[in-house]
């Protein structure tokens, strides 16, 4: 029988966590104590893709994948994968999802648990040990929900941990047959299926349009490891979104894999180097989510789009919201949400102030290209954006600080208990 100096389990659920904060703080634990076991629990989640396990798996620093149906399995029958048995110590991080996913896992193997949280959030705050936080801001959040300050612990942001290229811009640019005298324009269609649909086709008609004002530009687009091709193809064939979009068809030119828009526009698809292209690109679109975030990490001027015509995440009022016509309430719940977030790229919600260009589209792609030409044409506004992200993003060092607490929680050295 193997022997664990402990087990550390992870409670997530989304693209955006498991790519970005998972596989960053499970390669930090493992680092550290390399006979930790280190349990990963996906749980339910309206805004998973299916292929969060595929891609669990592929970490590996990861040595166990319960599925959502096992979290439940777990949860009420107290079934296990393959009857794993826990270690008779460990801890509980909750790095996705919502809470009492953790604090429930916590309450099941008696494991301390502590949580990181990139928003104020207060909720089952009683059954962790720590609150980890990446700025003042979301510490001040947790402190006005009453929160107490002994609990709440700035650590640091997670998500620019694992922004690391893995080629220089040479060989990108040679690699992907793109011209270094050119600017460059990564298009980023987001990692979920339906973002995906709605925003691609919007965004190949959006380089069309900024291929005709300069033509010294070529894009790029990064695709999500939680896209399979075939749905970029299916996408982009008979398109069906809120805003006019244009058609395409993906081809191979030689190895590389390319989109071709119906106005002749060819751009490579390149998936999975989504560091690297964030590196050779001079400006990024986009739409909210962590890559907006890793954008910035890398001082990456860019223009951040959405619609109150565009689907929504299906959980809590998803599921109403998306099956209203396209009408005027529709548009008042969007306007609505939009002032209580003021802004929805997360470098200007951390900076509580506009770095980046937010465009809300009413009515066509032209709303968004005409912001995007107005950015590559002003390069002292792309470097004074690049300048702004660079420091408001702060310093790596948030996966070291968790991995510290991670073990100083399960050998219970650190503060006093709950």
């Amino acid at each position: 029988m193997n022997q664990h100096y402990g087990d550390v389990v992870i409670v997530t659920n989304s693209p955006g966590e498991l790519s970005s904060w998972v596989r960053v703080i499970t390669d930090s634990i493992k680092a550290k104590k390399p006979d930790t076991r280190i349990i990963v629990m996906l749980v339910p989640c309206p805004y998973a893709t299916g292929r969060e396990e595929e891609i669990a798996r592929s970490f590996p620093s990861v040595d166990v994948i319960f599925t959502p149906g096992d979290f439940l399995q777990f949860l009420f029958f107290n079934k296990t994968p393959g009857n794993i048995k826990f270690s008779q110590r460990g801890v509980v991080v909750f790095l996705g999802g919502d809470f009492w996913h953790a604090a429930w896992a916590s309450w099941k193997l008696n494991f301390p648990a502590i949580a990181y949280t990139a928003r104020s959030y207060a909720g089952w705050c009683s059954r962790f040990r720590y609150i980890l936080c990446p700025d003042e801001r979301v510490r001040r959040g947790l402190q006005e929900l009453k929160v107490p300050d002994r609990k709440i612990k700035v650590v640091g942001n997670l998500v620019v941990e694992g922004v690391k290229p893995t080629k220089n811009r040479t060989e990108c640019y040679s690699q992907w047959n793109l011209d270094p005298s050119r600017l460059t324009v990564g298009i980023f269609p987001g990692s979920r299926i339906y973002n995906m649909q709605d925003s691609l086709p919007v965004f190949l008609k959006v380089a069309e349009e900024i291929k005709q004002q300069e033509q010294n530009v070529q894009f790029i687009i990064g695709l999500s490891p939680f896209i399979h091709l075939d749905e970029i193809n299916k996408a982009i064939e008979s398109p069906h979104t809120p805003i006019p979009g244009v058609c395409g068809r993906v081809s191979n030119s030689g190895s590389m894999l390319m989109v071709e828009t119906s106005g002749g526009l060819q751009i490579p698809v390149i998936q999975s180097l989504q560091y690297d292209i964030m590196n050779i690109a001079d400006m990024i679109i986009t739409i909210p989510g962590t890559n907006t975030a890793e954008c910035a990490f890398l001082g990456k001027p860019m223009v951040v789009s959405s619609s109150w015509k565009a689907r929504i995440p299906r959980g809590g009022l998803g599921f109403f919201v998306n099956s209203l016509p396209l009408g005027n309430l529709r548009k008042k719940l969007y306007e609505g949400m939009l002032e209580q977030l003021k802004y929805t790229a997360l470098p200007n919600m951390i900076a509580h102030r506009s770095i980046v260009p937010e465009v809300f589209v009413n009515e066509s792609s032209k709303e968004i290209s005409d912001v995007a030409v107005k950015l590559l044409r002003d390069e002292q506004w792309r470097e004074k954006i690049s300048d702004e992200l660079k420091k408001i993003m702060g310093p790596t060092g948030a996966a070291k600080k968790i991995t510290e607490l991670v073990f100083d929680v399960m050998y219970e050295s650190g503060p006093e208990a709950l």
